[in-house]
């Protein structure tokens, strides 16, 4: 799998989203937009690319990435056995079932699919 890396946007920094918006990188180069949704609510996201990452506490590892379907559908490939504790991420950029296709395949063209942890922010004060 490829090399993700949290990434978040600096408009979602600025705003204090780091948490819900981060870009995933493909082995091309090409970063991708996602946006952190429940697990039981990917259904809701037809047409999307679907990410789900195991979470440890130094990274999150790619376990499951496929797409939603226009009925709700789940489509992809598990890397592994579902894990306790899931982050779920969903790409809705991509404008076709093609496109769909190019962004998975970027993204399995890795040979190691690591998300670093970020450290955990400081309180306001």
């Amino acid at each position: 799998m490829g090399r993700i890396e949290h990434d978040a946007p600096r408009a979602a920094e600025a705003l204090g989203l780091v948490e819900t918006y981060t870009y995933l990188h493909g082995a091309s180069g090409k970063r991708y937009l996602f946006t952190s949704v429940p697990e039981d609510g990917l259904r809701d996201y037809p047409g999307a690319v679907a990410v789900m990452t195991a979470a440890s506490p130094r990274h999150d590892r790619i376990f499951w990435i496929g797409e939603v379907d226009a009925q709700g559908f789940l489509h992809g490939s598990s890397l592994g056995r579902k894990p306790h504790r899931l982050h779920t991420l969903v790409h809705l950029l991509a404008r076709d079932a093609d496109s769909r296709r190019q962004v998975i395949r970027d993204l399995r063209n890795e040979v190691e699919t690591v998300i670093p942890r970020r450290p955990p922010r400081a309180a306001a004060e």
